[in-house]
């Protein structure tokens, strides 16, 4: 199994029984399978907001998705990373969410993150950014 940081979004994909792009949806869930998995409390709360606010889950089913997690890496963000992600941000051009999860990754001693929401292939810092829908860059390892 190969590591990589997962961001929200690939796991809301995983969670989408009634997904209208199934092939997303199974995708996410194969990488899940195969793939060591390592988020952050920033990913354990957005996934809870996402999936009660835009999934319509129960708060119980949500929650069972945010406790399955808790059995994975979850690199928990300090002070400090809230400022590392400010000035990713900056630095970059990207939303401060955005910094928090790279910073996250760079925390896990990671260098790379799943993810939709910034450029496929793109490095920032030591992390590069792989949308596993176009290509799964450790498949390729």
């Amino acid at each position: 199994m190969s590591a990589a940081f997962f961001d929200t979004n690939i796991i809301v994909y995983a969670a989408d029984s009634a997904a209208p792009e199934p092939a997303k949806r199974d995708a996410a869930r194969q990488l899940m399978q195969s793939r060591t998995i390592t988020i952050s409390t920033q990913v354990m709360l957005e996934l809870y907001a996402v999936l009660r606010r835009k999934l319509a889950y129960s708060a119980p089913a949500a929650l069972e998705w945010v406790r399955a997690l808790q059995g994975d890496t979850v690199v928990e963000l300090a002070s400090s990373d809230i400022l590392q992600a400010i000035t990713i941000a900056h630095r970059h051009d990207i939303s401060h969410w955005d910094g928090l999860i790279l910073a996250a990754t760079e925390k896990a001693g990671l260098d790379l993150v799943y993810t939709e929401d910034l450029n496929h292939g793109q490095t920032y810092g030591t992390v590069r950014v792989c949308n596993p829908f176009i290509q799964d860059f450790l498949a390729l390892k």
